[in-house]
């Protein structure tokens, strides 16, 4: 990721302890400030910074790590801005509570003044607020680098995956030979060519049109792998599909193209095996995931990894549309080939 030197420290993970370091830094800067050394003996006066400083670290961890992912994150800002207010008013509390307890310990002729009033309590508010806000402004900053960098990422792979799957797929060769085979068909079984033209109609239109959008239905995904091994299984004598689909009937929205590329090269696996090849499809939504299970047998000699896109680009691209939400396990058994894809939505 290209990033200038400042935006660099501002976002990387590398530079977090250095940016910590800085933070306590200008908390130890703006705690040095005030007129209260005279007050309080040396280690006293230590000792009421380092309360400050601690209290004012813990309520920035507690906003940081727990309060903005788990509130302001997901859209909850009045308990957000609840939470806030209650960790300022309770650091608050403490701190009058030990301010109360200091007197004691206040050099002679120093009675100083208590922490009781309007002005000191406003003071403090503002303080311990534009804490908050700073830190949630980095915050906020710093996913918007990240999201603004993993979108560009999704829409350049996403222009290269639509260009390689149209070349792959729609290739001049394949459509010779679907044209070719329902001209045939046209005089022998004609309602049969008139179906694979229709199929072959509706692949083309959502290659080219459907799967330019960003997100597309399920069903419409499960679709077109439909037709994709329907031309297959009309082109090729000795090939058999079936699609299993479980809780499929809920509109589930997913990226378009998901799943062809392991199909694709199902379909491939298949090429040396034509006595009985078959490509067996599954899959299963709940109300947060969704399970894909591809399953082919494997040709008497050696096959290669998944063409189209290939392996490691599916992967990226995976990566990219799920962080830390996918789960794709692969078996390659001596006679079968199996692809597990789990998607938490």
């Amino acid at each position: 990721m290209n990033k200038e030197p400042i935006l660099r420290f501002l976002v990387d993970r590398p530079y977090r302890i250095y940016r910590r370091v800085a933070f306590v830094l200008i908390l130890l800067v703006l705690l040095k400030g005030g007129n209260e050394e005279h007050r309080y003996a040396d280690d006293t006066f230590v000792y009421l910074k380092l309360g400050g400083l601690l209290v004012m670290v813990g309520l920035t961890a507690l906003n940081l790590y727990i309060l903005i992912p788990r509130f302001l994150f997901k859209g909850k800002y009045g308990r957000y801005f609840l939470w806030v207010g209650g960790g300022i008013v309770l650091s608050f509390l403490v701190f009058v509570q030990v301010r109360a307890w200091l007197p004691s310990l206040r050099l002679p002729g120093n009675p100083g003044k208590p922490m009781d009033n309007t002005a000191d309590f406003l003071a403090y508010v503002v303080l311990l607020c534009v804490l908050c806000a700073a830190t949630a402004g980095m915050k906020l900053f710093q996913r918007w680098v990240t999201d603004s960098y993993r979108l560009t990422q999704l829409e350049n792979i996403r222009i290269h995956t639509e260009l390689d799957l149209l070349k792959s797929n729609v290739s001049p060769h394949f459509l010779f030979n679907m044209l070719n085979g329902s001209e045939v068909l046209i005089h022998t079984e004609p309602d049969k060519a008139s179906q694979m033209l229709i199929k072959l109609s509706d692949l083309l239109r959502y290659q080219l049109y459907d799967s330019a959008r960003e997100q597309v239905l399920l069903s419409a995904d499960i679709r077109f792998l439909h037709d994709f091994l329907s031309l297959e299984k009309i082109r090729r004598d000795f090939f058999e599909f079936s699609i299993e689909e479980t809780g499929t009937h809920m509109p589930q929205m997913v990226p378009p193209l998901l799943f062809i590329p392991f199909v694709e090269n199902a379909v491939k696996h298949n090429i040396q095996s034509e006595a009985g090849a078959y490509v067996r499809l599954g899959f299963v939504l709940t109300g947060t995931e969704l399970v894909f299970t591809c399953i082919n047998p494997k040709g008497p000699l050696p096959t290669h990894e998944p063409g189209g896109l290939g392996l490691p680009n599916v992967r990226r691209r995976l990566e990219l549309l799920f962080p830390a939400m996918h789960s794709l396990i692969i078996h390659n058994s001596p006679d079968s080939y199996t692809v597990n894809l789990t998607l938490k939505l």
